[in-house]
């Protein structure tokens, strides 16, 4: 099953739902967790956008996304957070798809990077199928748990944006 989705701003009194969507079980360990107050920050940011994912058809919120770095000066543009809430729709390939679009089209981006758990093997090769190539290995570089994690740094130029 396949499900349609839009991606608007957040809004203020969207990010309870933003927040207890990073906290879920499924996300909690492969995303990094921020208070109310940083993700309240982030929508005034002028140098971050933040999207909510929904289901097209029902206006369901099933995700949401936060760009980093939009204003940078060399067009390279951090895709700091996706989570998905419904899994198994291809909704994150279409919130990655969308994101391509936005980056490459609307904020005229020469690249668009990110980082990914690399115990995080589902995220990863979807990473890969949209486009996204491996760079490098950040060898246990976060303090997760008690215990330290390495992560692959990927990225897409706008030159392999199709």
């Amino acid at each position: 099953m396949s499900s349609s989705i839009t991606l608007s701003k957040t809004q203020s009194h969207d990010l309870d739902f933003v927040i207890n969507a990073e906290r879920r079980p499924e996300n909690c360990n492969y995303v990094y967790q921020w208070s109310y107050a940083e993700h309240l920050q982030a929508l005034s940011n002028p140098n971050q956008t933040h999207y909510i994912i929904k289901l097209a058809d029902t206006g369901e919120m099933v995700g949401y996304v936060i760009l980093d770095e939009v204003q940078n000066s060399s067009h390279s543009i951090n895709l700091r957070r996706l989570v998905v809430t419904k899994k198994g729709l291809g909704i994150g390939a279409k919130a990655l798809k969308a994101i391509q679009q936005i980056a490459f089209i609307q904020l005229n981006a020469h690249r668009l990077w990110l980082d990914v758990f690399t115990n995080n093997q589902t995220a990863y090769q979807l990473y890969k199928e949209v486009g996204f190539i491996e760079e490098g290995k950040l060898r246990e570089s976060y303090l997760r748990n008690g215990t330290y994690a390495s992560q692959y740094i990927m990225a897409i130029l706008k030159s392999e944006y199709i």
